[in-house]
């Protein structure tokens, strides 16, 4: 009976991880954000979760500027823009990736976050400073 139930709670963990697997793919690509239009690019991490990185940024949007420069960290501040991660650390649970983190480099800052998949075309990003939340929606690019 004993090896029955571990045999039980097996099956159900090895579903459980390729069911989150699964999700990662329906990430990869290019999403605009709402902001500013940047195109960040996710893509599988390496370990089932989604990274995500700045894959364009409009110059006339940024002011002109398209390096790091707000950054805390000073010898970071001369990177390219282009190519920063951005989203790392989400965890699939089911209903979406939370406990991730978001960089913006408009102020330089990180903060706690979740990833929802609205639809195919449709992803929810929530950005988290203590108890103060907030979304928004970035649609899919149709011209990675």
């Amino acid at each position: 009976m004993p090896s029955t139930v571990l045999v039980s709670i097996f099956s159900y963990l090895f579903l459980a991880v390729g069911a989150s697997a699964e999700p990662v793919d329906a990430l990869t690509g290019q999403w605009r954000t709402v902001r500013h239009g940047a195109l960040v690019e996710i893509s599988d991490c390496g370990d089932g979760t989604p990274c995500g990185a700045l894959a364009r940024v409009e110059g006339s949007v940024s002011g002109g500027q398209l390096h790091d420069v707000r950054n805390r960290q000073p010898e970071l501040r001369g990177r390219p823009l282009v190519g920063v991660p951005i989203l790392w650390g989400f965890p699939a649970d089911g209903e979406g990736w939370h406990n991730g983190r978001l960089y913006n480099p408009d102020d330089g800052k990180e903060f706690r976050a979740r990833l929802e998949l609205l639809s195919s075309t449709r992803l929810r990003v929530t950005a988290c400073f203590g108890p103060l939340c907030r979304s928004q929606v970035w649609t899919r690019s149709p011209n990675p």
